[in-house]
């Protein structure tokens, strides 16, 4: 019995890194790369962070948590703390395929000069959303 405990926890800790060290990846390998040059990134404001959220016209999710959740911070950080590019994943599917978004909602936090520093698969709330603006300010700095 213990034993399959011990095995659960160590799968399950397996499972975590291989999901960190993929999404630190996906940022590094071409992401990094096509942010500048990316026509969705085109009339970023410098100096400003920018969640890229992607989304699908069927996400329920999205709907009722992550564009709440978006519009708040929006709201409250004000036009100069944050900027929000919503990306229709069915109707870009080139977009999506060139960041690597396999789900919706997928959120890249950018920092002020546009390069992603974090990526969220699925809903991210508000609290973690901070955290990353925070730190992509900080990285920028």
């Amino acid at each position: 019995m213990l034993e399959r405990l011990v095995i659960a926890v160590v799968l399950l800790v397996l499972g975590v890194v291989a999901y960190r060290v993929l999404t630190r990846c996906q940022i590094r390998r071409g992401v990094q790369a096509l942010a500048n040059a990316d026509p969705l990134l085109n009339g970023l404001r410098p100096g400003v962070p920018t969640v890229l959220y992607f989304t699908t016209p069927m996400c329920i999710p999205c709907k009722t948590q992550q564009q709440p959740t978006l519009e708040r911070l929006q709201t409250e950080l004000g036009p100069n703390g944050i900027q929000v590019i919503r990306v229709d994943a069915t109707e870009q599917p080139e977009a999506a395929d060139r960041w690597g978004v396999f789900c919706a909602p997928t959120t890249f936090i950018l920092d002020g000069y546009g390069q992603p520093c974090e990526v969220n698969h699925g809903v991210a709330d508000a609290n973690k959303l901070k955290r990353q603006i925070q730190s992509a300010l900080a990285a920028a700095s």
